[in-house]
């Protein structure tokens, strides 16, 4: 008989310790074995094929065949054919899945479901064939039979090499039938491994392969166009355009109108296109059903985790759920199974096309179907599971305070609910009837509690100051912490965030961040506004919780939390504040509920009066009830006033018991009444009862015996807080000079017995801290009224103890700033408590030592802890400048500090070292430039405290190379993908930037940037759809307030600029809008009109006062889209309005806005017309002028008085008339000048012609720029004495012209990108400069100051990026300057000299790529003769006076890398390797041009590295990369010999590009011993390329650009200095920094460079990696002679300079 192992897949066995022993799983020790389980495992065995069907019939019916097949056991049993080979059969080992990207044929699947509950899906056998059983054929193997269960339908059987390889297989398939639940259950911490190296189950796919098409497709598809050609199908219209899109039904309608042969070869073409799209399709779907199954199974990962905190008892019942858990683990793993099968196997994909187009339905749709319902399966779990954790909690709870008393459970409530939320005051302080609804707290609770469509978005509780407003949203935030029902309302909690009058966009970004890091329970930070709304968003969403926000003064800091609820259907928002509209703007629109919160009346403010007159169980006996009703009424019935008034009361019953304290309150407040009138209170006349109270309770702290005088001094110490700003008890101990939290605590009960203070985190373990209500702060304002030395003396005396506390002492020897020797401490060492890290400026002006401010903020180590306190922006830094007066540097400072810190990718302490060195160099080179005699003093202690923080290692530039100080006012913190910007002042003064940007072409997302706000950024809500326009309208002179209006589609938004929300939404154009502008008010009644173009070809007017009632007008007759407007007249009172529109039509057309009528229509241009402008007019005295551009390169003037007929064609341009100005000089007789210019891309574009009004001759032709221009404003300020214009180009610059000089007077340059536009601010209204901002596409964005002192006009054109540089020789022998060769982006060949660096010639010829150069030396002199330059497939010699002198052709393909090796004497003799796709190498002879060698690789050679020259006697070894020329797909590092056919692969094959290798080391040797790879997603390897060995790895979160190698090696007799790497004879930075290096240390070092344009050097001996200050923007490196560098940066410059240690 046949031995036999038989076993099902699973035994109806209990999960447990049996349960591992029946399925045989690893014991709990073994680690890897667990870990093996959830990867795949990989075997060799042989199919047993039965005979056919002619062999069953036959006597061969026992006959069999054997096929050698690859196994692979991972969610199901896939199998493939292979070659036969030695060994055949193998035993099962870990390994993966073969690759996705290469398919191969004879791909089968064998699904394997794992059991469930105990219920088997397949069965395994294990026997050894006999003679006489059902395999004769294979008598005396060993059979491994496996079959599905129940059916047992045909088996699947494979022969095993041995017993032994077939009980291990058999092991293996037990093992992996068991539950998923039963393996996460015993080793959890494995699960998530995927079979294809990535933490899923499902197969890991990169970018969708494109589907190959089956033979029978094309056999169809040639058929078809066979047809089609000979006109079988003619009369059949667009049968060859559309039959890809064909349906059944139109197929068979067209065959019945062509004829029956016809119609069945049509069929056929229509299903095979559709097969064909389906299969195209099959990667697409098969990479998201991937997703969706990773996702489903993290998903279930989190469940188990969760399971097991669940009890299996039955209050909670745990056994039901983890039988659904095994139950869908088991859909999810057979899903993942089909994927990995599908994506594999192209009989699969070509089936499944064809059976989607056969039924009519979407690729992969069953599939995704099957997930969908995996995925509410999971959702129902979690549901089930969340109930069951409350079950479980709920009866854990019960039996806990039920066995430790009622007084336990109300303390354990009291602890849960108020966690995070400030503290009531003292329980008999306080009066409140939550029976009675009339009251505010019940109101307030009442409309919080409310769900469903019920439900109010924003609850609001609004009144007067010292209404109770937070004493009233403090105690319903306690109630629903406490109370059954809130608990059920807001499962996830109540939080409370306080506000405050000075509370700034960058603290509102950090609560945002505190609240989403309460709810999710993990640690949540963000850089910016916006995401930190994101990532609340993405937390709160479906949670349950509220949200108060107290003391709301500004809707601007309560809409990111609002923004950030409003996807939260569970979740509500409560907000107080003194102004009912605030709260109502908080609403955007949706459901606000409003609860007034003031004064009280009747017995509710009598009640509250005595409540805090009697606590403590202190009667008064004077207490009278007509005493009580004088007292409510000297308190005006306001909460707060009746709180100190009732404190008053209660201190003169304590002091005198037996005469009470009515009558001494009485008359001590009634004594102060009226004195508002008399003396200053600090208080608004409506508070003046609140200021007599608050005078009474100040005068009691004098009367009190004791130390009731030092109660005084303590009382007018707390000048220094200021509204709802809380002061912790370490500053309330520095500013009381107590030592303890105790001693702080009397002082400040006391206080708050008297109701002059709030106190938070009496109890104990919290942290205490005091604030003081808005009024209490102007009362005690107005106490230093006449004595604000006192003040300044107590902020003085702050600021002092803080230093003794911390161990800072007194200021030594002062430092000079010009004429003045200022005392410095080194403030920036005090360690943030909450408080002093943000009131520290503010102090310090206060206390009179505002020198010192001035003195820190020039200090780089206070400027670098103000970037890290602020989490690594410039916000709080730019905050503390506004406190120092007659600064102007401060602000170019920021501006420097702020582009260094907020590049990306380097940790936070190298953007400070960036930042420090930045500082010093372009500081310094204003310095060397000779900057003003008065801003020396501080530049001179600015460069002198950035060079102090420097550490080594760091760039010191070499000869001419400087930085300049950035001309830009600021940076912005926008993204880099605007589209359209508009600018302008707010009526604050404040400035205010909108930008529209997208993360593709489309621009979807409005975002408003605001010079008043510390963090700057926040997304405009309510806009919809791509951005078509956006433009600032209204305000001055227009008589309407400023808006911006944004297009999308077919409707226009209004925005108001001081809350930023939307006031109007105008539909009623059929197509998106193209052009807006406002019609100012008229002197009659008519108000302002908006009046909008579109692509519709109409004119829409729209009423200034009525948004709602839609367009009054329609003004229609243009044939196509209106491109511009302009106001011809605003008309005076019972004149016309008169507008101008400018269409494609080629047509101008002048509208009377009053009564819609067309004027005149303007004929002539004879193409679209583009831009327009009007001259005259408007009370100048002048007669009116239309002047129109067009496409057709001319503009045209119509005049008014001439009945609009065309007075004048202005003809010049050669491209179309994109931009047009009007000029005004400003007087009625001096000239007006229309200033015009083109887009296109001739020379003569790049200029701007300047027209004059009094004959339209042309009177100046501005040249300047290199590329076309991009934009064009006129600026409109006064502190120019004659007009300025300023253009924009892709050159990168912004220029500036004087058009009455026809000269340009500055170039703004700081663009590292071509100029998309630009938009100019005027602040003539507010008495600010006007300012103007520009942004690029892929750059930031800039605004820049063109009354400030930091404009110059440039020498040159700006050149392109710089892509690559070359060293040129060494010098020669008599010691000749070196030189450089430098090539941008439009491979444009300069020669720089490195002495001087500057350009000293332009090569006469371009390369085809930056990399195919080589230059070399033909007669050993050491200076460079000839330059080896790739063209394509060819490679140039060319002399350096650029003849061309020989060709060397081979090459079948184009070239992608030159490199050169020099010959034994180091210049002749030497050969250049040329690298292409054509999958070769080749070997020049530099002397005779012969080609020595062709090295064959198996795929496009990329890049090239000499290794080892062979100076020294050696083989010449260099290095290649070989991969795909698309750069996706398999890169491999080959290390090659010259002259023999070996190779070595260093790594193997890399799933990505290598960005760049070099050689490292060697010296003047020319070996060596180094190779550095580095790649675009951050990775830098370090190799021993002679050994084959990978040294280190490092991982950056950067995008890698360039490498280079750097030997330190100075020339002989250079005389360099100490400590300086290099002969430049610059000096070190400063002795501190560079004592702690040597240049041993960094012989053999590489320098990277990331796409940002930051540097790092790697140190190959040490393997460490540091990032390098330098010059900013780098796009490429070089290492030159002696152990300098040159950098070439992408706004087209080149710097030099040195490592300094």
């Amino acid at each position: 008989m046949a031995s036999t192992v038989a076993a099902s897949s699973s035994v109806p066995t209990a999960v447990g310790a049996s349960a591992c022993g029946d399925y045989g799983l690893p014991s709990d020790e073994d680690t890897a074995a667990w870990a093996a389980l959830m990867r795949p495992c990989v075997g060799h065995l042989q199919q047993i094929k039965p005979a056919g069907m002619v062999a069953r019939v036959s006597r061969l019916a026992d006959k069999v065949t054997l096929t050698a097949v690859s196994v692979w056991l991972h969610c199901g049993l896939h199998y493939q054919l292979r070659p036969m080979a030695n060994p055949e059969c193998t035993p099962p080992v870990a390994g993966s899945m073969p690759p996705v990207n290469q398919p191969e044929k004879g791909c089968c699947f064998f699904p394997l479901r794992r059991d469930e509950s105990g219920v088997a899906c397949w069965e395994v056998r294990v026997f050894c064939a006999s003679p006489t059983g059902q395999l004769p054929a294979v008598a005396g193997r060993w059979v491994i039979e496996l079959v599905h269960l129940p059916n047992r339908g045909d088996p699947l059987r494979f022969c095993a090499a041995s017993q032994a390889d077939a009980r291990e297989w058999h092991r293996q398939l037990r093992m992996r039938a068991a539950p998923l639940v039963l393996l996460w259950t015993r080793h959890v911490g494995v699960a998530g491994s995927g079979g294809d190296g990535c933490d899923g189950i499902g197969p890991a796919l990169g970018r969708p392969a494109a589907a190959r098409r089956l033979l029978v497709m094309d056999a169809l598809t040639r058929g078809a166009g066979h047809l089609v050609a000979t006109g079988a199908l003619e009369g059949v219209t667009g049968v060859a355009e559309f039959v890809a899109d064909v349906t059944q039904k139109e197929a068979s309608n067209l065959a019945a109108a062509a004829g029956p042969v016809v119609g069945v070869a049509l069929q056929s073409v229509c299903f095979a296109a559709r097969v064909f799209a389906a299969a195209q399709g099959v990667f697409e779907a098969a990479a998201q059903a991937s997703a969706d199954v990773d996702d489903l199974h993290g998903v279930c990962r989190r469940l188990l985790v969760a399971l097991k905190d669940v009890r299996d008892d039955a209050d909670v019942g745990a056994a039901e759920l983890l039988l659904l858990l095994s139950r869908l683990l088991a859909d999810i793993e057979a899903a993942a199974g089909e994927l990995h099968h599908l994506v594999r196997s192209r009989r699969q994909r070509a089936w499944l096309s064809c059976s989607a187009s056969c039924r009519g339905v979407e690729v992969g749709s069953d599939l995704g179907d099957r997930l969908s319902q995996s995925r509410r399966s999971a959702d129902g779990l979690l549901d089930e599971l969340v109930v069951a954790l409350q079950r479980q909690t709920a009866v854990d709870t019960g039996h806990i305070l039920a066995a430790v008393g009622p007084e336990a459970q109300l303390a354990a409530a009291t602890r849960a609910g108020w966690q995070g939320l400030p503290e009531l005051p003292e329980d008999n302080s306080i009066f409140n009837d939550w029976d009675d609804p009339t009251l505010p707290a019940a109101r307030l609770y009442d409309a919080v509690m409310q769900s469903g469509a019920t439900a109010s978005a924003v609850v609001g509780a609004h009144g007067m100051g010292g209404g109770g407003k937070t004493l009233t949203c403090l105690l319903v935030a306690h109630k629903v912490s406490l109370e059954g029902d809130g608990q059920l309302r807001f499962p996830d909690g109540v939080h409370w965030t306080q506000l405050s009058r000075n509370f700034g966009l960058g603290d509102v970004r950090a609560q945002l961040c505190l609240l989403a890091t309460t709810l999710s329970g993990e640690l949540v930070d963000a850089i910016d506004l916006e995401l930190a709304i994101k990532r609340l968003k993405a937390v709160v969403k479906n949670k349950a919780c509220l949200v108060i926000l107290d003391d709301v003064w500004h809707e601007p800091r309560a809409a990111p939390f609002v923004r950030a609820l409003a996807d939260s259907k569970r979740s509500s928002l409560l907000l107080s504040s003194r102004h009912v509209d605030v709260i109502s703007a908080c609403g955007r629109g949706r459901n606000v509920l409003c609860v007034e919160v003031s004064e009280r009346h009747g017995t509710d403010a009598e009640r509250v009066l005595l409540t805090h007159a009697e606590r403590g169980d202190v009667f008064a006996k004077d207490k009278t009830v007509e005493r009580v009703r004088r007292a409510v009424e000297l308190c005006g019935r306001l909460p707060l006033a009746l709180a100190v008034f009732g404190s008053l009361v209660r201190g003169y019953a304590q002091k005198s018991p037996h005469e009470g304290g009515w009558a001494a309150a009485l008359n001590q407040v009634g004594s102060h009444q009226g004195s508002l009138l008399t003396q200053p209170s600090g208080v608004d006349v409506e508070y003046g009862c609140l200021s007599d109270c608050l005078r009474a309770s100040y005068t009691a702290l004098r009367e009190d015996d004791d130390d009731r005088p030092l109660r005084v001094q303590y009382f007018r110490a707390l000048c220094v807080v200021r509204s709802k700003e809380p002061l912790p008890w370490p500053a309330l101990a520095a500013l009381w000079n107590v030592e303890s939290r105790a001693a702080v605590a009397v002082i400040a009960r006391d206080f708050h017995a008297r109701s002059l203070v709030s106190l938070r985190g009496l109890g104990p373990g919290e942290t205490l801290s005091l604030s003081l209500h808005d009024l209490v702060i102007d009362f005690l304002a107005a106490v230093f009224e006449i004595d604000s030395t006192g003040q300044a003396a107590c902020h003085k005396l702050l600021v002092e103890r803080y230093c003794q506390r911390n161990g800072i002492a007194a200021a030594g020897e002062k430092v000079s700033l010009g004429r003045t020797r200022v005392a410095l401490r080194p403030l920036w060492l005090l360690p943030p408590d909450g408080y002093v890290e943000r009131a520290l400026p503010r102090l310090l002006v206060a206390a009179g030592d505002a020198d010192e401010l001035d003195l820190l903020l020039l200090d780089m180590r206070f400027i670098a802890s103000r970037v890290e306190v602020a989490g690594g922006h410039c916000g709080l830094y730019r905050s503390d400048c506004r406190h120092a007066v007659g600064m102007a540097v401060l602000g170019d400072v920021a501006s420097v500090v702020e582009v260094a810190v907020v590049t990306s990718g380097r940790p936070l302490g190298a953007r400070l070292q960036q930042a420090a060195w930045e500082v010093a160099a372009r500081f310094g080179s204003l310095l060397a430039d000779g900057a003003a005699e008065a801003d020396r003093p501080a530049l001179n202690y600015l460069c002198e405290s950035a060079r102090a923080y420097l550490v080594s290692p760091f760039v010191e530039l070499l000869g001419a190379s400087r930085l300049l100080v950035p001309q830009e006012r600021r940076v912005l913190p926008v993204s880099n993908s605007v589209r359209h910007m508009c600018a302008g002042f707010k009526e604050s003064g404040g400035l205010f930037v909108v930008t529209a940007l997208g993360l593709d072409r489309v621009p979807t997302i409005l975002n408003v940037w605001d010079e008043e706000s510390e963090a700057g950024v926040t997304a405009m809500e309510g806009h919809v759809g791509e951005v078509d326009y956006l433009a600032v309208v209204g305000g001055g002179a227009s008589g309407t307030p400023q808006l911006v209006i944004s297009g999308a589609g077919c409707a226009l938004r209004l925005w108001d600029t001081e809350h930023w929300s939307c006031v109007a939404v105008l539909e009623g154009h059929t197509k998106p809008v193209c052009c807006a502008t406002m019609v100012g008010a008229c002197e009659s009644d008519t108000p302002a009109r908006l009046v909008s173009g579109s692509r519709d070809g109409t004119v829409r007017v729209w009423d200034t006062e009525r948004w709602s009632a839609g367009s009054v007008t329609v003004l229609k007759g243009h044939t196509e889209m209106v491109t511009c407007l302009a106001v011809v007249s605003h008309g005076q009172c019972r004149s016309r309005v008169l507008l101008a529109s400018g269409s494609r039509d080629k047509t101008v057309r002048v509208w009377d806005l009053n009564d819609g009528k067309c004027v005149a229509v303007l004929e002539g241009h004879a193409d679209k017309v583009t831009s327009m402008v009007v001259v005259g007019g408007h009370r100048s005295g002048t007669p009116v002028h239309v002047v129109s551009g067009s496409v057709d390169r001319t503009l045209r003037v119509w005049g008014e008085a001439e009945r609009w007929s065309c007075v004048a064609v202005m003809e010049g341009h050669t491209k179309s008339v994109d931009h047009v100005a009007v000029v005004r000089s400003g007087a009625c007789k001096e000239p007006t000048w229309v200033v015009s210019a083109s887009r296109g891309f001739a020379a003569d574009c790049n200029a701007l012609r300047v027209w004059d009004s009094k004959d339209w001759s042309c009177v100046a032709f501005l040249e300047g720029h290199s590329r076309s221009i991009t934009g064009l404003s006129v600026v409109d300020d006064d502190t120019f004495a004659s007009p300025r214009v300023v253009s924009a180009s892709k050159d990168k610059t912004l220029r500036v012209w004087d058009v009455a000089a026809k000269s340009c007077v500055s170039v703004l340059e700081g663009h590292v990108n071509p100029v998309s536009g630009l938009a100019v601010a005027s602040g003539r209204s507010f008495g600010t400069p006007a300012l103007v901002i520009s942004w690029a596409y892929t750059d930031k964005v800039r605004m820049w100051n063109l009354a400030g002192r930091s404009t110059r006009v440039a020498s040159s054109p700006p050149a392109r990026a710089i892509q690559s540089l070359r060293e040129m020789g060494d010098g020669g022998h008599d010691g000749a300057a070196m030189q450089l060769m430098v090539v941008s982006d439009e491979f444009n060949v300069q020669v720089w000299d490195t002495d001087t660096w500057s350009q000293v010639a332009v090569m006469p010829w371009r390369p085809y790529s930056y990399r195919g150069i080589a230059v070399f030396d033909c007669n050993g002199c050491g200076v460079p003769t000839h330059v080896v330059v790739s063209l394509m497939r060819t490679l140039s010699v060319v002399s350096m006076d650029g003849t061309c002198v020989a060709e060397w052709c081979g090459h079948t393909s184009r070239i992608t890398d030159v490199a050169m090796v020099s010959g034994a004497d180091g210049r002749a003799a030497g050969r250049v390797l040329s690298a292409s796709i054509d999958m070769t190498v080749r070997v020049w002879d530099m002397g005779s041009g012969a080609c020595l060698d062709v090295i064959h690789f198996s795929d496009h050679v990329k890049q090239l590295a000499v290794l080892d020259a062979g100076k020294s006697g050696s083989p010449v070894r260099f290095a290649a990369v070989v991969g795909p020329d698309a750069g996706d797909g398999q890169h491999v590092l080959h290390v090659k010999c010259l002259g023999q056919a070996s190779t070595r692969i260093l790594g193997g094959a890399q799933r990505r590009n290598f960005e760049s290798i070099v050689a490292v080391g060697g010296g003047a040797s020319g070996c060596a011993p180094y190779l550095v790879s580095s790649f675009y997603d951050g990775t830098v390897q370090v190799w021993d390329w002679e050994r084959a060995s990978c040294l280190h790895v490092f991982k950056e979160p950067v995008s890698w650009r360039r490498c280079a190698s750097w030997w330190p090696r100075p020339p002989v007799g250079s005389g360099r200095p100490s400590r300086v790497l290099g002969s430049g004879g610059a000096a070190a930075v400063n002795d501190a920094a560079a004592a702690g290096g040597s240049a041993a240390a960094f012989e053999d070092a590489a320098v990277l460079i990331d796409t940002m344009g930051s540097c790092a050097l790697v140190d190959c001996r040490q393997l460490t990696l540091r990032w390098l200050p330098g010059p900013p923007d780098a796009a490429s490196v070089c290492c030159l002679h002696g152990g300098r560098l040159a950098w070439g940066l992408r706004k087209g410059e080149v710097y030099g300079g040195q490592i300094s240690l």
